[in-house]
């Protein structure tokens, strides 16, 4: 396996990456319109609430893509075991999916464990894709994504022509999805490494790795649904629709800016090595320090002017902050998970310090003051993050090796 160099990729392709994932994720969105046109508000409810439960799945898989794109260009002689192990872990959610789906087919509740192995099945599709990357073959990301684009704008048409149920077009989704995945692992890496027995411990140490590097996306997401959740708990679902257009701007920010820390992955892990680790270090504590200055004087500022503005305004206000600081941690993490084992530690504690801040700020706050107060709480989380990890970046000792 050839592991990557430290050459940063050449613009063409970091044009093609985001075109091809980008046009993934407009198809993505987009072919909810088609089905809704196709099978009315009604029929569709019943796609959409399996899919919108289950679409976090697909988000497990980046504590293995990471770790790909982390660990085979900075360790090549264990490059075999870091992909046989990150492909074995991704493949676990969509194997206890398929499994689901022999229990419960027939049955209505089938569509529940499809919609789980779609998500699982776009979930290992990006962990293949990211053992090209880490390779030095980045096209097969861009071009499997885009091959995988066409075929779910197509899939719409197939259900409007053949009058497929949501459970048919899940079932659908699922076979497309996993046969682009199966034709991307084309040439991954050679079989005779993956079946190769590893050193002992490297199992164990990728593991670990892949626990550390996967926690910010999740978790992330997954705060996100407890402001979603205490909405409807506090008898305001109708207010979701505005959280959920104003996180749909944010979202669409987020993903483009972490996707692009991903393609710079394996360049930024051989150049965060010793020196360049500390460096790193100290730029990453620079950065959270001006999240929390900017999340503090945004959550003070929509305090002050709450009275004065209406929700929408407010809302308006809280994303010219959230986008931004959003960009600026998601920075700063993704150096610290580049950089050596303590600061790959101190990153997975900041991930799960800001998912405690969302919960406990959002039952103290979203009840009363709605939509806004869920931003709020999102800003005001990220200024929790960055105050206590700040603290922790100001001795750096030597850094070791992840």
């Amino acid at each position: 396996m050839v592991s990557t160099s430290a050459t940063l990729p050449a613009a063409r392709t970091v044009v093609s990456l985001v075109a091809g994932r980008g046009g993934f994720r407009i198809a993505y969105h987009g072919i909810a319109l088609g089905l809704l046109a196709t099978w009315g508000a009604d029929v569709f409810a019943v796609y959409a609430s399996a899919v919108g439960a289950t679409a976090w799945i697909a988000l497990l898989s980046s504590g293995p893509e990471k770790a790909v794109l982390k660990l085979v260009p900075r360790l090549p002689r264990t490059a075999a075991a870091v992909v046989r192990t990150a492909l074995l872990t991704a493949a676990v959610p969509l194997a206890i999916a398929v499994l689901l789906m022999v229990v419960t087919a027939g049955s209505p509740a089938v569509i529940y464990p499809l919609a789980a192995a779609w998500s699982a099945g776009v979930g290992l599709m990006t962990v293949v894709v990211a053992v090209h990357r880490a390779a030095g073959r980045p096209a097969r990301d861009s071009l499997g994504f885009a091959v995988l684009a066409v075929l779910l704008a197509a899939s719409v048409v197939l259900a409007a022509a053949g009058a497929l149920s949501p459970v048919g077009e899940l079932a659908l989704l699922v076979l497309v999805t996993f046969g682009v995945a199966a034709w991307s692992a084309r040439g991954a890496a050679p079989v005779a490494s993956l079946l190769a027995r590893p050193r002992r411990g490297v199992t164990g140490a990728v593991l670990r790795a892949e626990l550390m590097l996967g926690l910010y996306e999740p978790l992330g997401s997954a705060g996100v649904g407890v402001l979603y959740a205490v909405l409807a708990l506090s008898d305001q679902r109708g207010s979701s629709t505005t959280l959920y257009l104003a996180l749909l701007i944010s979202s669409v920010v987020g993903s483009l800016t972490l996707y692009l820390l991903r393609i710079y992955q394996p360049v930024s892990s051989l150049r965060l090595r010793g020196a360049g680790g500390r460096a790193g270090t100290d730029l990453a504590r620079r950065l959270l320090t001006a999240a929390l200055i900017s999340g503090v004087l945004g959550c003070a500022l929509v305090a002050l002017l709450a009275g004065n503005l209406s929700a929408t305004a407010l809302i308006a206000l809280l994303l010219c902050f959230e986008i931004p600081i959003h960009a600026v941690v998601s920075l700063a993490l993704f150096i610290l998970e580049n950089a050596g084992r303590r600061e790959l530690t101190i990153a997975a504690a900041s991930a799960a310090t800001q998912f405690g801040a969302v919960v406990v700020l959002a039952v103290l706050l979203v009840p009363a003051h709605g939509p806004p107060a869920a931003l709020w709480a999102l800003v005001g989380s990220y200024a929790v993050l960055a105050a206590a990890t700040v603290p922790r970046l100001r001795v750096n000792p030597t850094t070791r090796e992840a």
